[in-house]
């Protein structure tokens, strides 16, 4: 049995996907069956859980044997992920597929970046078979910015014009993990996923204009991204640090890694056919 946490993310919910389509029989836990808004067609058994709650962890963990690692981003993270390691531990699960971020590290400037960096470490030492999945920012994180760039022709972030970035697209991260949760020779790995290119935000924002017909720019203001992150309810100092850190060559965001194509023998998908896949929903009505 293949258990996936962050089932109803953005690449929780792709992995679930490429799972049931392999015919994958996978446990998704969830806080409440009825938020998911997942697919009831999905070959995906449900069962509740919570990170903060050992007793649930040792259900949702029962039989076993590889899981996917996935919590949401918050001060707890690493203790939330501990919880989920000792489980495991207890549980016999052979092995865990962690969900990182590019650059982690235990002594990183960035929290978000620091925390991912811990928790690594953590199952590092509890003895259970890993593999580290260490993703640049998604392509899919655009989707944040549907109404301004329906209504206004426009999304933010404050990394500069001129930085180049190998954004990745989440069912190219799927299906780096859908290959680790179900192959062998992934233990022990630490993989760096990246998109086929590196774009800057503003050239990203020329293929997308072309995809949806319509203008889109970047507006790159720190000013203006710490009022969008607050409206959308992230926290803007953990943001922005986190965007300092990689325009200063943490992580090395601007690389571009063969790792998609390594493990999945499919090209990486490129940035215009993402903006083409999704150009309906950034499309106004």
């Amino acid at each position: 049995m293949i258990l996936i946490t962050g089932a109803t993310g953005t690449n929780g919910r792709e992995i679930l996907k490429q799972l049931s389509a392999k015919g994958v029989i996978a446990r998704a836990m969830v806080r409440k069956r009825e938020d998911t808004k997942l697919p009831r067609t999905l070959n995906v058994e449900f069962v509740r859980g919570n990170f903060d709650d050992a007793a649930s962890l040792d259900a949702a963990l029962a039989g076993v044997e590889r899981a996917f690692l996935l919590s949401p981003d918050s001060a707890e993270q690493v203790a939330r992920e501990a919880n989920f390691i000792r489980a495991a531990k207890r549980a016999g699960v052979r092995q865990v597929v962690k969900f990182s971020i590019l650059g982690a590290a235990p002594d990183s400037p960035s929290r978000l970046i620091r925390r991912h960096g811990e928790a690594e470490q953590m199952l590092r030492d509890s003895g259970i078979a890993f593999t580290m999945l260490r993703p640049h920012y998604f392509m899919q994180n655009l989707l944040w910015y549907i109404n301004d760039i329906k209504s206004q022709g426009i999304f933010y972030a404050s990394l500069p014009e001129t930085y180049k970035h190998s954004h990745v697209d989440a069912r190219d991260n799927a299906g780096v993990a859908v290959a680790a949760l179900t192959e062998s020779g992934h233990e022990g790995k630490v993989y760096h996923i990246t998109g086929p290119e590196a774009l800057t935000y503003r050239e990203a924002a020329d293929i997308l204009s072309q995809a949806i017909g319509k203008k889109v720019r970047y507006d790159s203001s720190r000013e203006n991204y710490a009022k969008f992150l607050k409206k959308i309810g992230l926290d803007v100092d953990e943001v922005l640090e986190l965007d300092a850190c990689v325009a200063n060559g943490i992580g090395d965001g601007s690389a571009v890694t063969n790792t998609i194509f390594e493990i999945t023998q499919q090209q990486p998908i490129r940035f215009e056919q993402f903006a083409n896949d999704y150009s309906q929903a950034f499309r106004a009505i």
